[in-house]
């Protein structure tokens, strides 16, 4: 940041040497407290400004060399002659210092602004990483549980095979149930006929015997009779 700051004014100090040798039309009175403005060109002339303060700015009108004096125009639009010794093309030490000073405070002012920034920037880095941080754990967790779905989809599919798998052998349990009473019910009504049957031969058989029975008696002999 120090090393910005250093080229930051390197720059404003360069561009403001090229900006003071581009207006060479305006002159600056020297470092002395104060300089007369003269209506003429000469100590004899009337003076017009008692006292011109040092870094004042000045539009040069006429330059005199010859002579020594300058005619020169103030920031009030009043005109006059000061002598040229007075006169500088760049301004003084101490409006250089000024400037260079408030150049540097909206540097400053530049840099606590980019610092402002800079941890703003940071303060949203952070809160982006703890967010990303949040939903990377959300995603995992949601991996985790979609794992386990599908294990207990796996488990339930199986259980349901297993169970259409025991409903078919019931079925098939069922209808041989229904098959083996169907048969010991018709066992059962034939032997139950047999049985009826064998009854009603029996009792037949016995009116059989009841009748020719009495024809197989023996008959006594008058022999015997006679005795």
């Amino acid at each position: 940041m120090k090393k910005l700051i250093s080229t930051l004014t390197a720059s404003v100090l360069a561009l403001a040497a090229s900006h003071s040798l581009a207006i060479s039309s305006e002159r600056y009175i020297t470092d002395e407290l104060h300089v007369p403005m003269r209506s003429g060109q000469g100590n004899e002339f009337r003076i017009l400004h008692r006292g011109l303060p040092s870094g004042t700015k000045l539009t040069l009108l006429q330059d005199s060399p010859d002579t020594g004096w300058a005619q020169v125009r103030t920031p009030g639009g009043e005109e006059g002659w000061v002598r040229r010794q007075y006169l500088e093309s760049e301004p003084v030490a101490k409006i250089k210092l000024a400037q260079a000073e408030q150049r540097l405070q909206h540097i400053e002012s530049m840099q606590g602004d980019l610092g402002g920034e800079v941890r703003r920037l940071e303060e949203d880095n952070t809160k982006l990483t703890t967010a990303l941080k949040i939903e990377q754990e959300r995603a995992q967790a949601l991996a985790k549980e979609l794992k386990e779905l599908k294990a207990l989809s796996a488990d339930a599919v199986a259980l349901n095979q297993r169970h259409q798998k025991l409903l078919n052998q019931h079925e098939l349990l069922k209808q041989k149930q229904s098959m083996s009473q169907a048969e010991i019910q018709r066992l059962s009504s034939s032997e139950s006929q047999k049985w009826y049957m064998y009854g009603a031969i029996s009792v037949l058989l016995g009116a059989i015997l009841a009748m020719v029975a009495p024809h197989f008696k023996p008959r006594k002999r008058n022999s015997e009779w006679a005795n």
